[in-house]
């Protein structure tokens, strides 16, 4: 190894950086196996083989050996999309999600999850209210029966057969060009095909968009419009409840923002 350039966006990995090598840079980012969160490594590792080319950097190699566990990366050029309004990235982005939903659906075979079994009989909703009630401001309160029972159909709402990302955001979407591609694949599922336009449309509320400004920039994605408007509702509401009950229950980043910015999504579906 020659050098090393150490990344510059948040990771949760122990050491991240681009690896100078006799046969060309190679992304790598490692974790100590005693990281409670290695097992993303470990998912990243088995998912990378399974995605088609092109959608994300291919895994090079894996190494585990004295105490850690490192992923080696084909080194990408790009940067972090702008998900702000009026950038160039956007109409990028919309159809990379066209290009992910097409190429996995089916889903291809991976033991994991689907989203409907991961939400199935969660209540954040009903937890909120029945131990932070004190906490939930007047518009929650009036509505909090109706969030209750969006919760519990989320998950048959949600169901398809994509595989999609579930965590979507600026910096796990690299730019190059007219290129868009993935990246950090550790908590992919099987579910509808519209689900990451969804947790996108969050993001961009959290770039400066307004709600429906949001909204009209997913309309040009078409599995979104695809999405019955009492799916997105149910999607947006078991999502923001389990962001905003984090936030009660374990303040800190990045909760807080995560849940202000889904409530602000809230208020606009729901009035």
């Amino acid at each position: 190894m020659a050098g090393a350039e150490p990344a510059t966006a948040g990771t949760v990995s122990d050491f991240a950086a681009t690896l100078e090598t006799a046969v060309g840079p190679v992304f790598c980012k490692a974790v100590r196996e005693d990281n409670s969160k290695a097992w993303m490594h470990r998912r990243e590792s088995v998912v990378n083989a399974v995605l088609p080319a092109g959608l994300a950097p291919r895994l090079l190699w894996t190494i585990e050996a004295g105490g850690w566990l490192a992923l080696g990366f084909e080194r990408v050029p790009g940067r972090h999309a702008d998900l702000s309004p009026g950038s160039a990235d956007l109409p990028l982005v919309a159809r990379a999600l066209e290009a992910l939903a097409g190429a996995l659906t089916p889903a291809p075979p991976l033991r994991a999850f689907g989203l409907a079994e991961r939400w199935s009989g969660q209540d954040y909703w009903h937890q909120l209210g029945d131990r932070h009630r004190g906490r939930l401001d007047p518009w929650i309160m009036e509505r909090l029966d109706t969030l209750i029972l969006a919760e519990r159909e989320a998950p048959e709402l949600i169901d398809g057969r994509t595989l999609v990302h579930t965590d979507l955001s600026g910096p796990n979407l690299l730019v190059d060009g007219d290129e868009v591609r993935a990246v950090d694949w550790a908590f992919p599922a099987p579910g509808a095909a519209w689900a990451d336009t969804a947790y996108l449309v969050v993001r961009l509320i959290e770039a400066g968009h307004t709600s429906a400004a949001a909204e009209k920039w997913a309309d040009g994605v078409s599995v979104w419009r695809k999405a019955s408007e009492r799916s997105v509702t149910a999607f947006g509401a078991i999502l923001t409840g389990r962001w905003l009950l984090r936030a009660v229950e374990t303040p800190g980043a990045p909760w807080g923002n995560l849940s202000a910015n889904g409530l602000v999504w809230l208020r606009y579906r729901l009035g």
